[in-house]
């Protein structure tokens, strides 16, 4: 009797064991999504303003109408949304104005005029080109900090970010990333790009008919009129397109550059990330012809023009 008595406790110990280990093991925290989800609305954007840090999606629903992509940018320390606003948009769209008006002079002069630490704006990645009714998603790893999520496509001459409105935002919508990390995994991909200083690479992989998701080496950047540099935006090649004009149209700096309507479907992308950084991002394509090209002048000409073919399934 003594014996069965040792014999059950040991067996109930084990069985305890057990059943603390499975609980232990049912405890183990699963990476969840951190998603910031952005609508437009007008010439705004919506939605929280606020983001855990790591690996984080920045999913933008386009419904506004016309074109607009989401650059991701890390403010310096000291520098504030209102300063961006204030010291290099208004500027921006003033010098834009003086050109189309053919006022090179003093377009000139008013860009002579933006602070210098706006070579201290670090872009981060963000959704690339989205033509109305896309839904555009980027996945970068941001650190905590303060950021600006913005769009700068023109519509009649004027910046989507410009608002005339004194203290009014356009398109510029100041985010805070917070030190607490959001536990999201880096993401899988079908498809590998990689970006050097000759232009791209479709490197393992390839696009598919539906849901891809995107890997984005940047092994190579550089910048372009001190401002932009190698990103990748997707544009759809229908019988109809004018694929020179689409492959061109992300430029900003010509007067017509990133003027709507677009001359293509754009479908997303992700933005210029610095060297060395991997960034995600998820397009939805349906069989057909595809290009994916630069926000850099001549881009064909630098070799950031590729186009691919998605086949039907």
């Amino acid at each position: 009797m003594k014996h069965f008595v040792i014999a059950f406790a040991l067996a109930s110990g084990l069985s305890a064991c057990s059943s603390e280990s499975t609980s232990e093991s049912d405890q183990v925290e699963v990476p969840q999504p951190n998603v910031l989800e952005l609508q437009v609305e007008g010439l705004s954007f919506t939605g929280p303003d606020t983001i855990n840090s790591g690996w984080t999606t920045i999913r933008v629903i386009n419904e506004g109408g016309m074109t607009h992509h989401a650059l991701v940018y890390r403010l310096p320390d000291g520098i504030t949304a209102e300063m961006v606003d204030e010291l290099v948009v208004e500027p921006i769209q003033a010098s834009l104005t003086a050109a189309i008006a053919g006022d090179f002079e003093t377009a000139a002069e008013i860009s002579a005029t933006i602070p210098a630490w706006v070579a201290d704006l670090v872009w981060l990645g963000g959704p690339g080109m989205m033509s109305d009714g896309v839904t555009g998603e980027a996945t970068m790893f941001l650190e905590p900090g303060n950021y600006i999520v913005e769009c700068y496509v023109k519509t009649n001459g004027i910046q989507h970010n410009y608002n005339p409105v004194p203290g009014e935002f356009g398109m510029v919508f100041p985010l805070t990333v917070l030190a607490e990390d959001g536990g999201m995994a880096e993401p899988d991909a079908n498809v590998t790009l990689t970006i050097t200083n000759d232009g791209y690479e479709i490197a393992g992989g390839a696009f598919v008919s539906g849901d891809n998701s995107v890997r984005v080496n940047f092994a190579e950047q550089r910048r372009y009129n001190d401002f932009v540099g190698h990103d990748a935006h997707l544009f759809r090649i229908d019988e109809d397109t004018d694929v020179e004009a689409a492959a061109a149209w992300p430029d900003f700096f010509p007067i017509d550059g990133q003027q709507t309507p677009a001359p293509a479907q754009f479908v997303g992308g992700i933005h210029d990330m610095p060297q060395g950084a991997t960034g995600y991002f998820r397009v939805n394509l349906q069989p057909g012809d595809y290009g994916i090209t630069a926000e850099i002048p001549d881009a064909v000409e630098s070799g950031f023009f590729t186009r691919f073919t998605v086949e039907g399934e």
